[in-house]
This record gives C-alpha cells, structure tokens and sequence, in this order.
C-alpha cells in the first residue's frame, strides 16, 4: 500500500511541477513559458514574438503544439509530456 500511495504522490509531484516552476496557472501555460524561455536563448527576435504571442493565448498556444504533437493524450498531459521532452532543436524543421 505505501508503494501505491509513493507512486500517487510521484505522479502528482510530476504533473504540478512546471506550473509550480514557471508559476503558471495551468500546464500549458507552463510549457509555452518554457518554450518561450527556451526559444528566446537562442534567438531574441524569435524569442521576442513567442513571447508576444504567449502573453496574449494564455497556453493555448502550448496546448496546440503539445496536442499536435501528443494526439493521443488529453490535454494537460499531453502539454505536461511536451514540458519534459521540449528539444529546441526540432522546432521550426
């Protein structure tokens, strides 16, 4: 029963993590925070229009890519996965 109850506790750790991280109010929210920090090292202009655009969709910006990219997966855990395996070396190819 503590290994069920440890598991539980790991998965719910894991699934509010990036909001707590990014302080966001959503998981999507969380993983368009992190794309925008990540684009926006390695390009300022490009980092600068995520940017702009993150702050007006309120994550649903993330939620498009993390759903495109995870169909299979409803939405909170389909931007949650999106948040871990984000490689910003796949984007814009």
């Amino acid at each position: 029963m503590k290994y069920f109850i440890a598991l539980v506790v790991f998965v719910v750790a894991a699934y509010f993590y990036p909001q707590i991280i990014e302080s966001k109010g959503g998981p999507c929210q969380a993983f368009e925070a992190k794309l925008t920090g990540e684009i926006g090292a390695q390009d300022q202009n490009a980092g600068l229009l995520l940017g702009l655009a993150s702050g007006v969709s309120n994550g649903e910006l993330g939620k498009r890519i993390a759903t495109r990219e995870y169909e299979d997966l409803p939405t909170g855990l389909a931007c949650v996965r999106a948040y871990y395996t984000l490689d910003t070396n796949d984007i814009g190819r």
